[in-house]
């Protein structure tokens, strides 16, 4: 199984500290948020290749980061070609690019790499499987006023059968995150999606797209997650993760 971790953005909302680093790689309690997400991914055991897939800006931080890291899978950055916000080709673009260029063609996990998070992802994959459908992660925020900063994610029986991008009027609390398992004939579905000419840029669209085409399996992760968007969120998550010491 490959992995697939989205750093391709430009953080603009977190500038100034984001203007010379990419967001993934800036430190929580002393490591960059990257590696954390490695480190869950290594606890699936089955992961042979993660794909870090960047910007030209950062690609050569990210060479050097890959170079001292010791998995049990290759690390793997990718440079997407692109030069700044107005020409990149968002989360969905990336993730076709990786496929595209990484040859990938079996099952393959997806994960913003902006995702502070200590969820068991052997048991997602556990899930996954036992339906054999693309899976999308799941989290309760807790508060609906936090829920148009993310999406609605609608879930009966296990069953995703509703989801939405950023809505404006949510009527319930739990959010999809950016961390999605396809099977390989799901990876098919991205190329149709953007070839149908769909928004490449928020990958959550993606999902309320596929939705609409199949079945996708929701599954209700429990601990703790940050999302990296703003400077309070970025504090948060160093007070969270440095008690973890």
């Amino acid at each position: 199984m490959d992995a697939i971790v989205l750093a391709g953005g430009y953080a603009t909302r977190l500038y100034p500290i984001t203007l010379n680093i990419s967001k993934p790689l800036l430190r929580v309690a002393g490591r960059p948020i990257v590696g954390y997400v490695l480190d869950r991914l290594e606890e699936m055991g089955e992961i042979e290749r993660a794909f870090i897939v960047t910007n030209d800006k950062f690609f050569k931080d990210y060479q050097a980061w890959a170079a001292n890291e010791r998995r049990p899978f290759e690390v793997i950055p990718l440079n997407d070609g692109t030069t700044s916000n107005e020409n990149r080709l968002g989360a969905v673009g990336d993730i076709h690019f990786t496929i595209d260029r990484g040859q990938i063609n079996g099952d393959v996990i997806i994960i913003g790499g902006d995702n502070l998070f200590d969820f068991n992802l052997r048991s997602f994959r556990t899930f996954q499987r036992s339906y054999n459908w693309p899976a999308l992660g799941c989290y309760d925020v807790g508060r609906l006023d936090l829920v148009p900063l993310y999406s609605e994610a609608r879930i009966e029986n296990d069953r995703v059968v509703a989801f939405v991008e950023k809505p404006p009027n949510p009527t319930t609390t739990l959010i999809g995150v950016l961390c999605y398992i396809f099977r390989r004939e799901d990876v098919e579905c991205i190329h149709h999606y953007l070839h149908e000419g769909h928004n490449p840029d928020k990958a959550g669209h993606l999902i309320q797209w596929l939705v609409t085409q199949r079945e996708v399996a929701g599954y209700r992760f429990t601990g703790s997650w940050a999302d990296i968007g703003t400077k309070a969120e970025l504090e948060r998550a160093e007070v969270l993760w440095s008690t973890r010491k």
